[in-house]
This record gives C-alpha cells, sequence and structure tokens, in this order.
C-alpha cells in the first residue's frame, strides 16, 4: 500500500496559491496558530508587525520545516477557513477533507466545534481523497488559551441558517480590516521615519477599571478630571485589570451576564481602542463567541443622521452587506451586541424621562430616540448593549446592570506600553525610567493617549544612540521636556519632522527651519484652535477649515494627519483635533507668537484666567470684535470661561517661556517682547512684568481655590525664577481643603512656595488624597507651615516618618498639625512622639482616628514628658486599649498643662465638628467614596461606644445623637 501523500510537500507544490490567498488577511490563520501552539507567542507578534504577504511567506515557510507543523498548519487552516477566498475552501475540500465522525472529541455533539469560526459545507462533506488518512485518528483538539483565573467558556453559537453564513463571515473580516491596526507613529528601522500602523495584538495594554459611582464632577477640564478621580478612587477603592470581554461576565449576584453595560471615562482614556479589541476578539472567533453578530455604532457618525429612520434602515445602511439577513438577525435579537461608542459626541438631545414608545425594527423615529429605545431596552430588550461616553454625557446609572469607569493606565501598564512602544528595550527602560522620575510626565503618562503623546515626545532623545547625536547638534534641544507644554513642543515638532518634511528635512535639521517651512500651516492651525476654544467648539466641518487656510485634502499628506482627525460617513465629513489638550496647545502656541506687547499679554491673561475684559476700545490682538465674542458669556456668575482656559493658559506660559529663550525662531523672527506704551523694556524685563502681575492677583483678587491653584501651575510652566521671586511672598496661606490633588500639583506647590522666604500660616490640604508620593514632594517646604492640615490623605507609616524629621528639624516653624483620618498605624505614632522630644514649636496634634494601638503608646509618656509646648493631643477614635489608657493618664499627671483628648464625649466641640462632617457626608455622596469615610465612621462609632454615651448632659445628648446619625449613614451605604 502507498504511503500517504506528504503536507509538507503538498503545501510547498502550493506555496505560491496559499500566499496569494492567506496574504489580504493573515490575521485570523495567524491568531489561531498561536493558541494551537503552531506558532510561538514572540513569533505570533514578529509576524503582526511585518507586511501581510511577508507574514504569510514567514509562516510558510516555518510551518514547512517539518511534517508535524504541516499538519498542523492544514488543520488550523480548515478551521479558519471562512475568512479566505472561495479558492481556497475548494482546494481544502479537495486536498484535505475533514471527517468529522473521527474527529469528534467525547462529551461534544457532532457538527459542532466550539472554537471554530461558523462552519462551511465543506467541512460536512467526505471525500476519498487519499490526504484524509493523514487526519484519521490524529487529530489534534483546538483549545482556545485562557486568560489566568478566567475559568468559563461559552460555547459557540452556531449560525445554523445557510442564509447568514457567508454574510457574517464578510462582517467578520470586514471588522478585522476595520480593528486589527491601531495608530502608532514611530521611526522605521535604519533611522527613516514612516506612518506604522501597528496591530492591537502587539500594541494594546489592558487598562484599569472601577465600579462606577456617578460622583466625578464632570465641569472639570478632562486633564483634571483623570487626576482627581485617580487620587480619589486609586488609594481606596478595588480596582482591577480587566480585558474588554470581562465586561460582558456574569454578576456576582444574579449570576447571569449583563445586558446594558455603560463604560465611562476621559477623553483618551482607552475607551474606544477597549471596545474596538472587543469587536476585534469577536470577528476572531476567540471571545464573545455567544453573539451571532456585533454591531458597533459611532455617535460622531450618528449626528449626521437628521431624518427619521427605523433601526433596520440605520443597520442597513451601515452595513450594506448585512441588509439582506437583517430581519432574520433581529428575529433572534438575544444573540446581538450592540457597542455605541462616544455618547459625549452625541449632538442631538437625548430625553431619558419620556413614555417608552412601542418601537419596533420597523418604526421610524428620530435617531436619538433610536438609540434610547436601544440603551433603555424599550427595543430589542434581548440584546446586550455596552455604551462608551465621557463623564459629561448623561446616562442614568438605572438602566444599567454593570457601570464602570475606566481609569487608564498603572505604573506597570506605563512600562508595558513603553515596552510596546519601542522596538529597543534599552530604549522603552529608559524612558520609562525617565517618566518615572518626571512627576508631571508620570502622572500625565496614566492616561494612554497622553502616555502616547508622551513616548512620541521623547522618542528623539532616547534612540540608542541619542547622546552621539546630541553632542552633533540634533535640532531639539540636548534635555528631554520637563513640563506639559515642553511634552507637547517636542510632540508637535516630531510630528512635522516626520510627516511635513519629507525630502525636506532630517534628524539633524534645526528646529528653526523645521518650524519655518511650517509656519503658514501653525498658524493656520493656532487662530483655528484658538478662536473655536473661545466658542467651545471642538468639531469642524470642511468650510470651516477653508476659512483658515486650511485644505482638507491635505491632511492626510502632512502632519496635519498627527493633529486633526477626520470624522466620515457617506458623504458627509467633519473634523476635530486630536485631542482636546492639542487644540489647546496650539492655540497657546498661536497666541505667543501673536501677542509681542507686555500690556497685551497682561490684558489677555486677565481675561483667560479671570474672565475680565476691558472696555471695547481696550481690547488687545486677539480679543476684539471681529470674533464676535459674547461679553456676558464670560462674565456670568459660573465663570465657565476661566475654568475651561486652565490648561490653555499653562500652555501659554510654557510657549511664553520657550520664546524668551529664543526657541520659537522660525515662526517668529524677534523674540524680544515689546514693552507697553513706549517705556521701553524688552525681553530682559517681561518675565519680571509676569512676576508683578502674579503677584497682584495673589495680593488683592479674591479667587477660587481652582483658580490659585492653576495660577501655581502657569508659574510651574513658566519656570522663571525672576517671576516666581516676586509672585511667591504674597502667598500667606493655601486652602485647598478637598481638591483632590495629584502628585504634580504638589510638584506646582512646591516649585512656587520654594521662592518665598517667609513662614506659611496654613496649608489645608485636608481630604485632598496627596498620598505619600505627593507629601514627599511638598517635604522641602512643610517645616514652614505654622498650620498644617493633612486629614484623609490616604497617608501611612512613611508619612509619619517624614512629617516626624520636619518636626526634629532645627528650622521647622509647625505649631497646629492635623494627621486625622490617616492610617499611620503604631509604628507610625511612635515615630512622632519620638520626634516631639526634640520639636520646640508644636502646640496642638491633631491624630483622630489615625490607627493608633496599645503598642502605639509605648513611649508616649516619656516623650511627650520632655516637650513644652504641646499644649493640646486629640487621640479619640483609636483603639489603645486599657493599658494605653492607663499611659494616657500618667501623662496627664506628668503634664498638667497638655490637654489630652481620648473620647468624644470629653469635648463639646469636637462633638459638633464630627456631627458637621457626618451631615456633609450626607449631603456629599463623594466624600463617602473619596476616602475610607466608612472604616472612619466605624472607629468614631466604636469610639462612642466605648465612651459609653448613656449619661446625662450636652455632652453625652449630643454623642447619642452623633452616635444615631452614624449608625443611620453605614446603613444607608450598606
Amino acid at each position: 500500500m502507498a504511503p500517504p501523500p506528504s503536507a509538507q510537500l503538498l503545501l510547498r507544490s502550493h506555496r505560491d496559491l496559499l500566499l496569494d490567498w492567506l496574504s489580504p488577511n493573515p490575521s485570523p490563520l495567524l491568531r489561531w496558530l498561536c493558541d494551537d501552539g503552531v506558532l510561538s507567542r514572540a513569533q505570533y507578534l514578529s509576524m503582526l508587525e511585518r507586511q501581510p504577504a511577508n507574514a504569510t511567506a514567514a509562516t510558510l515557510e516555518l510551518v514547512c520545516g517539518s511534517e508535524a507543523a504541516s499538519l498542523d498548519f492544514l488543520r488550523v487552516l480548515e478551521k479558519v477557513q471562512d475568512y479566505y477566498c472561495p479558492q481556497l475552501q475548494a482546494w481544502l475540500l479537495h486536498n484535505c477533507p475533514q471527517q468529522q465522525k473521527q474527529q469528534q472529541p467525547a462529551g461534544r455533539s457532532k457538527g459542532t466545534d466550539a472554537t471554530a469560526p461558523i462552519a462551511g459545507e465543506a467541512e460536512k462533506r467526505k471525500s476519498k481523497n487519499p490526504l484524509s488518512k493523514l487526519f484519521r485518528g490524529k487529530s489534534k483538539e483546538f483549545a482556545v488559551t485562557q486568560d489566568k483565573g478566567d475559568h468559563k467558556t461559552h460555547s459557540l453559537r452556531i449560525v445554523k441558517s445557510p442564509n447568514l453564513r457567508v454574510p457574517i463571515s464578510t462582517h467578520k473580516n470586514t471588522l478585522l480590516s476595520q480593528t486589527e491596526r491601531m495608530i502608532c507613529y514611530s521611526e522605521a528601522a535604519g533611522g527613516d521615519v514612516s506612518n506604522s500602523r501597528s496591530h492591537i495584538e502587539v500594541r494594546y495594554t489592558d487598562l484599569f477599571v472601577t465600579e462606577d459611582d456617578e460622583s466625578m464632577e464632570s465641569s472639570q477640564h478632562e486633564y483634571f478630571n483623570a487626576m482627581t478621580r485617580r487620587a480619589r478612587i486609586y488609594a481606596h477603592q478595588h480596582c482591577h485589570q480587566i480585558r474588554p470581554q470581562h465586561l460582558l461576565a456574569a454578576q456576582e449576584v444574579s449570576k447571569r451576564p449583563p445586558k446594558r453595560i455603560k463604560v465611562k471615562g476621559i477623553a483618551g482614556i482607552g475607551k474606544s481602542v477597549a471596545v474596538q479589541r472587543l469587536m476585534y476578539e469577536w470577528a476572531l472567533g476567540k471571545n464573545l463567541r455567544e453573539f451571532t453578530c456585533v454591531f458597533g455604532l459611532r455617535f460622531r457618525e450618528l449626528n449626521l443622521i437628521d431624518a427619521p429612520l427605523s433601526l433596520l434602515e440605520l443597520l442597513g445602511t451601515r452595513f450594506q452587506y448585512l441588509r439582506d439577513v437583517l430581519p432574520e438577525l433581529l428575529e433572534s435579537s438575544g444573540s446581538l451586541l450592540f457597542i455605541l461608542d462616544g455618547l459625549d459626541e452625541f449632538k442631538h438631545q437625548l430625553n431619558w424621562t419620556a413614555v417608552d414608545k412601542d418601537i419596533g425594527i420597523n418604526t421610524k423615529v428620530p435617531v436619538s430616540e433610536l438609540m434610547v429605545s436601544l440603551i433603555k431596552g424599550s427595543l430589542l430588550p434581548e440584546s446586550s448593549v455596552i455604551l462608551t461616553t465621557r463623564p459629561s454625557a448623561e446616562a442614568p446609572k438605572r438602566f444599567f446592570q454593570r457601570c464602570c469607569v475606566v481609569l487608564g493606565f498603572e505604573e506597570k501598564q506605563v512600562k508595558e506600553y513603553a515596552s510596546k512602544f519601542y522596538s529597543d528595550p534599552q530604549v522603552a527602560e529608559k524612558v520609562y525610567n525617565y517618566i518615572a522620575m518626571n512627576d508631571s510626565l508620570f502622572v500625565l503618562s496614566f492616561i494612554p493617549l497622553y502616555c502616547y503623546i508622551i513616548c512620541t515626545a521623547l522618542s528623539e532623545f532616547f534612540s540608542a544612540n541619542g547622546q552621539e547625536e546630541g553632542a552633533n547638534g540634533r535640532s531639539l534641544e540636548v534635555d528631554p521636556p520637563r513640563t506639559v507644554s515642553e511634552v507637547y513642543s517636542c510632540y508637535l515638532l516630531t510630528a512635522i519632522k516626520h510627516h511635513a518634511l519629507k525630502g525636506k528635512a532630517n534628524r539633524s535639521t534645526p528646529k528653526s527651519e523645521v518650524l519655518s517651512l511650517a509656519k503658514g500651516q501653525l498658524s493656520a492651525l493656532g487662530r483655528l484652535a484658538y478662536e473655536n476654544l473661545l466658542k467651545g467648539n471642538i468639531l469642524f466641518d470642511q468650510k470651516d477649515l477653508e476659512k483658515f487656510g486650511l485644505h482638507p485634502q491635505d491632511i492626510n499628506s502632512t502632519f496635519l494627519c498627527q493633529v486633526l482627525v477626520v470624522i466620515e460617513e457617506e458623504k458627509t465629513e467633519m473634523f476635530s483635533f486630536f485631542h482636546l489638550t492639542v487644540q489647546e496647545y496650539l492655540a497657546a502656541l498661536y497666541c505667543a507668537t501673536n501677542l509681542s506687547n507686555q500690556d497685551d499679554i497682561l490684558k489677555a491673561l486677565d481675561f483667560w484666567c479671570f474672565g475680565d475684559l476691558p472696555s471695547p476700545s481696550s481690547y488687545p490682538p486677539l480679543i476684539s470684535h471681529d470674533q464676535q465674542l459674547d461679553h456676558h458669556m464670560y462674565t456670568d456668575k459660573d465663570k465657565k470661561l476661566e475654568k475651561s482656559l486652565q490648561m490653555f493658559t499653562r500652555f501659554f506660559m510654557g510657549v511664553i517661556r520657550t520664546r524668551l529663550e529664543g526657541q520659537l525662531q522660525g515662526l517668529i523672527h524677534d523674540p524680544i517682547l515689546q514693552g507697553g506704551q513706549g517705556n521701553g523694556q524688552g525681553q530682559e524685563d517681561f518675565p519680571v512684568q509676569l512676576g508683578l502681575w502674579f503677584r497682584e492677583q495673589f495680593r488683592g483678587r479674591k479667587m477660587s481655590n481652582e483658580i490659585a491653584l492653576n495660577l501655581l501651575h502657569c508659574l510651574m510652566e513658566l519656570h522663571m525664577q525672576e517671576a516666581t521671586t516676586r509672585a511667591a511672598p504674597e502667598i500667606k496661606r493655601l486652602y485647598l481643603f478637598k481638591m483632590k490633588l495629584s502628585v504634580v500639583d504638589c510638584a506646582a506647590m512646591h516649585y512656587v512656595l520654594q521662592f518665598s522666604p517667609h513662614t506659611l500660616d496654613e496649608l489645608n490640604l485636608g481630604y485632598s488624597n496627596i498620598g505619600n508620593r505627593g507629601l514627599n514632594r511638598l517635604k522641602p517646604i512643610l517645616h514652614r507651615c505654622e498650620s498644617l492640615y493633612l486629614r484623609y490623605n490616604c497617608l501611612d507609616k512613611n508619612a509619619a516618618v517624614l512629617e516626624s524629621d520636619i518636626l526634629k528639624s532645627k528650622d521647622c516653624q509647625v505649631k497646629k498639625l492635623y494627621m486625622c483620618g490617616n492610617n499611620l498605624g503604631p509604628d507610625g505614632v511612635l515615630e512622632l512622639w519620638s520626634a516631639l522630644e526634640q520639636n520646640s514649636t508644636i502646640e496642638e496634634l491633631y491624630l483622630d482616628i489615625t490607627g493608633i494601638t496599645e503598642r502605639g503608646t509605648e513611649n508616649i509618656v516619656n516623650s511627650l514628658s520632655k516637650n513644652t509646648t504641646l499644649t493640646t493631643l486629640t487621640i479619640v477614635g483609636n483603639d489603645i486599649g486599657v493599658t494605653g489608657r492607663a499611659r494616657i493618664q500618667e501623662l496627664e499627671r506628668r503634664r498638667p498643662g497638655l490637654r489630652i483628648i481620648g473620647n468624644f464625649v470629653d469635648d463639646l466641640g469636637l462633638l459638633q465638628a464630627y456631627l458637621d462632617w457626618v451631615q456633609e457626608i450626607q449631603h456629599d455622596p463623594d466624600q463617602m467614596n473619596s476616602v475610607r469615610n466608612a472604616d472612619a465612621l466605624q472607629s468614631v462609632l466604636k469610639g462612642l461606644q466605648v465612651a459609653r454615651t448613656d449619661g446625662h448632659g450636652e455632652n453625652a445628648s449630643k454623642a447619642r445623637e452623633l452616635e444615631a446619625q452614624i449608625t443611620q449613614l453605614l446603613q444607608a451605604n450598606g
């Protein structure tokens, strides 16, 4: 009997045909080969980074190396044949037909493969082709690689109707082509620059998510919103890394998958890329296999629909290749998933309170009603819906079974992202280390889009031979960017060099020449950005661009592709900036290069920072009648303008510094800023004038805490000592109570206050969640704060050690220290007691609810007996035990002048303060989630119970009232 034919020989003899058939779409085959162990993970990722034809050729060459690999390749190819052309399917039918009965694994129904794409009729036929002998008794069952900890798999929803097989296969291939790439601009091999669209399998980095409490303030700039949200949530709530498919995992209580899921997060945090990954995985047949079809709809495209239409018409227009089978698909709506991306971009008003109408798939209604009905479930209630939105868009939580907030990256994800961004591991490590050591960049990098901007901006500073190039006069500054404005400057310059100046510039081209070549487009972009920023516009049509001298046809061929995003739908095109911060930076660059008179700049700062408009007759340039500005818009009580322009003003100050340093040559010939009203002052004097302007704001203007903090950031971005030394002495107190602060905010405070020679009367950072890293950033200035409020700031033993060092400093001027609500623990307070032996300034120390135990009182008597200045010590809410209370009594005997408040009933004022606190939490749900207030309330409750509140008198009555309110609040919050 003749031996069976060789799989190797078959593949080699038909190599060119297979290459032709597989090269247009190698991703499904490569992924399945990897999951089946035919390709290693490293080989798989390497293939994805190659051109499709090269990847296919390399794979064929690899599997042809052995008979076993060739057999495995053919077996996997049969699994994924529906992704490829009919000729390939016919070839497989003729050369290697499956013998289904012999391949059927035990325990599985005949004719079903739980991991394969929709089976073709070819698989169900038998053939007498001798190659089939190769598969008899040797079938290797395909197994999906499961995520660690994910033990539940879904069975494949088999599409029984032959009418659906081809359209669904077309839909999957279309989705793959739309979702398999993530744009990432980087340098190609050999130093040549190219627009590299990286595969989602290579670049995608998992995100972090937490449950949504719907308490995030939505009025802030999204950059600040992200920073405060992270500060509030990351340290206190359980966050877990997710893969997108986990959004549809069964719920803990009901044990059923949720039907309606809301995913909330700021722009650039990764929502759209996460659902892109989700659709990609479904199209590959790897996840969400319980769904027959997944429909992806973007709200910015739905904006282009004005006439009423039905769901059937909407889907038929968007997915034309499914038009004929849509009625059949919609009949089984439980097998459908709708992904609705970007609710915040929807221009139509959504009425969530309207009575549900009887809407069917053929009912014509406005697109807004259609979306509300689909989201609420009055239309296709059995279907599943994932909605993504920014916090600013309203989508009531009651309509969703799962609501999540995306927080972006944490440290290890930033490191992973850098390793994926750069092909050279040494470069990736250098970049990550630089980011981690720079507070501004570190906090910024938690947002995936910002992380991309940072990595792009740093790419020229950390190349393998970067030092040598720097010595030979690279066009960028030798020092990498430190501030946010410097990062955006480098990002823009890199984009221009890489995408606008091909053939005109290289790595050694001076920065001034690069800017000069792009001067016209930068000016037009900046004016578009600035004027629309003042009006609150983020979307533009073709006429808007042409009005400012920009031509849409130039976008793909110039650096505009790194600045503007094209939103296309049939015949309509809309445009937006790559990100709001890009619009803000370009607007700042435009203003900094078009304002040359110092007085004009100071008037503009009055307008941008405070909404103060001069009389129309003295409008400075860029603030004129020509822009049709509404004076009332900027002078209302809400002060919306100065809030919306905070990031812009920081960028402006950073760009002004680069101009004064002569770094904008090419955009503007003369870096010197002319003095106002003929006073002859020039470039050298302007930092002084800016410093005097800031001084006047801190000295005489009443401003919100938010605006005061923004001015500190502006000074840090300006980064000129001549200005800061004039402004800093006017800051006598900083009251930032309940402002959620990031480490960058702490860096701004430190930068400015280090130039102040005097004591700060008060620094109130209560409920600001600065954490140990933020406190450490402030350490050099803390010894000069007479009253230092650090209540509820996620601090631990390390913070107590840091504060002890401050108290032991000979320069310490701290008189009042509030550390309440921090988890200092016994080790931390032991450090504080020891520090008080040497301290001669502190008068009041508040350590309520700080985790003091009996062990934490071991050295309290000896240490505080030697202190001569402390007059008040509060330690309520701590379980110090019988021995601890005995030590307190001994301390009171030795230090009769020291008032120690150990029980809540001892002090009426303290009881009232805690009552006020509880009432604040009742009226502000954000407080319950902002720190571990539930734990703190439990500690207070325990302290009240230990203090025996069943006595008489006002103190006992107030204590019982506090106990009742805390009990009620804890019960209401589960």
